[in-house]
C-alpha cells in the first residue's frame, strides 16, 4: 500500500506564470481521491507533477515517506491512465496490456498470462487478439486501464479517463472503476471536471480553482457542504455544469 503527501507544492513556468499555489494534501494508502474543478484550474498539472511528468518548482512530493521530487517517473511505482487512451495501434489488446511488463523484461509467457488475467477482470477476454482500431471507445478505455492494472503499481493516476465517452458508457465505466478499486485497494488519484464522477467515485474530494486547493475533505463531509439542489441531481444521465458555488471561498476542513 502506498501513501502520498504533497507539501507546499508550487508550479511556476519559465515565463513566471504560476499555475499551482502552495498545495498541501495527505493521501492515505488505499484511498480513492478525486481532484475536481473547471478547465484550467491546474488539476491535470498537479497529477502530472505526482507522476514526474512535470517539474515541481517548490515544495515536496513524498511517497511512502520518501521525497520523490527528482525521482524518474518509471521509478515512482505508479501507473498513469491518460484521457486519450495512449494505446499502440499496431499491437493487439493482449500486447497493449502487457507492454509495461515487456519493458521490465518479464518473459512472454508470464506477461501474456497476466494480460489474460487482467482482461478477464475487465471483460476483454474475447478481444485479446484484436487491435485498438477494432474496439469501441469504452473497450479502448478498459484496455488502457488494463495496462495500468497489469503493472501492479502502488498508485494509479487517472487524467479524465472517461471524458471521451458518451453518457451511458461513462455511467458503466464509473461502476467498473469503483468495483476495481474495491477489489485492488490501490491508492488512486483521479482528475475530472465532472462533479457527478467525483461524488460517485471518491473517498475524498479535492476542489481546485485557479491553481489553489479550495477544499480537501471526506466524501461524507464534503457532500454536507454542497448546495441542496446538487444532491438531488446525482442520478441524472447528463451531469450539470460544475457548480460555481463550490469555489466561492475556502472552507475549513
Amino acid at each position: 500500500m502506498t501513501s502520498i503527501t504533497l507539501q507546499n507544492i508550487d508550479k511556476v513556468y519559465s515565463e513566471g506564470n504560476q499555475v499551482i499555489h502552495d498545495v498541501n494534501m495527505d493521501i492515505k494508502s488505499g484511498e480513492f481521491i478525486v481532484i475536481v474543478g473547471p478547465s484550467g484550474c491546474g488539476k491535470s498539472t498537479l497529477l502530472r507533477m505526482i507522476a514526474g511528468l512535470e517539474h515541481i518548482s517548490a515544495g515536496d512530493l513524498v511517497i511512502n515517506g520518501h521525497r520523490m521530487n527528482t525521482v524518474q517517473p518509471q521509478d515512482r511505482d505508479l501507473a498513469f491512465v491518460f484521457q486519450n487512451y495512449a494505446l499502440y495501434p499496431h499491437l493487439t489488446v493482449r500486447d497493449n496490456i502487457a507492454f509495461s511488463l515487456e519493458l521490465r523484461g518479464i518473459d512472454k509467457a508470464t506477461r501474456h498470462s497476466k494480460a489474460d488475467e487482467v482482461a478477464k477482470t475487465l471483460r476483454l477476454s474475447e478481444h485479446l487478439d484484436k487491435k485498438p482500431g477494432q474496439l469501441s471507445g469504452g473497450q479502448r478505455q478498459r484496455v488502457a486501464m488494463g495496462r495500468a492494472i497489469a503493472r501492479d503499481a502502488g498508485i494509479y493516476l487517472m487524467d479524465e479517463p472517461l471524458s471521451n465517452l458518451d453518457a451511458e458508457l461513462r455511467n458503466s465505466m464509473r461502476a467498473q472503476i469503483k468495483q476495481l478499486h474495491r477489489k485492488l485497494r490501490n491508492t488512486t488519484v483521479y482528475v475530472t471536471h465532472d462533479q457527478i464522477e467525483a461524488l460517485t467515485l471518491a473517498d475524498k474530494i479535492a476542489v481546485m480553482k485557479d491553481g489553489v486547493l479550495q477544499q480537501f475533505a471526506s466524501l461524507k463531509r464534503f457532500t454536507m457542504t454542497l448546495p441542496t439542489y446538487l444532491s438531488h441531481r446525482l442520478s441524472v444521465t447528463h451531469p450539470p455544469t460544475f457548480c460555481r458555488s463550490l469555489f466561492c471561498k475556502t472552507r475549513a476542513l
